[in-house]
């Protein structure tokens, strides 16, 4: 009887903990698991925080994002066989959502794009190497449900990644994983948010 009671209390504890995830938006209905690029309510106004002052320091704040829905493995890393992934980082004292690849490396945007196009090529792409897709992939994936479209463009650079109709690039002076030493270079480069 007793063993009964504490397995009652147990479940009891369970459902009260499960309707409470639900209810504050982190239970696995929040978010169903998915590896294509559906949208979620993830994030800030990246748009506003483009223009802002680049950091002097380039040592970022950054930490992988943990989507609220577990994925097949029952894990909470979200899909991490995809090609596009995402971490949070502090800029100017505001946690934003980026884009990074499955590496870790910042991915980033250029403002003298025209939407659809890719304009740093040649030289331009030796510093900022453009995110390509790998042979003969076409659609992209992403480890956790976006709110904007991935694509692939044919581009000068080859089968080029896209974000929300933008070219996505790497930035060579990013040694390491995580590092965003080329935000608001030229004031022309920036982060890719998720919102962008």
């Amino acid at each position: 009887m007793t063993a009964l009671r504490r397995v009652c209390t147990m479940m009891s504890i369970a459902l009260a903990l499960g309707v409470f995830l639900a209810a504050c938006g982190n239970g696995p209905a929040a978010n169903p698991p998915s590896t294509m690029n559906n949208t979620n309510n993830m994030g800030t106004n990246y748009q506003s925080m483009t223009t802002s002052t680049p950091m002097m320091n380039p040592t970022p704040t950054m930490q992988p994002t943990m989507p609220s829905n577990n994925n097949m493995n029952g894990n909470n890393n979200g899909n991490m066989d995809a090609f596009i992934h995402t971490a949070v980082v502090t800029l100017n004292g505001k946690k934003v959502h980026v884009l990074t690849t499955n590496k870790g490396f910042m991915l980033y945007y250029y403002m003298k794009d025209m939407m659809g196009t890719s304009s740093c090529t040649g030289g331009c792409a030796m510093d900022w190497p453009p995110l390509l897709a790998p042979q003969g992939m076409m659609t992209i994936t992403s480890s956790v449900p976006l709110p904007k479209k991935l694509s692939v463009h044919k581009t000068a650079n080859g089968n080029q990644v896209f974000y929300d109709n933008h070219a996505l690039y790497t930035y060579a002076g990013d040694m390491q994983a995580g590092q965003f030493s080329g935000r608001g270079m030229d004031n022309a480069w920036y982060l890719v948010g998720i919102n962008l």
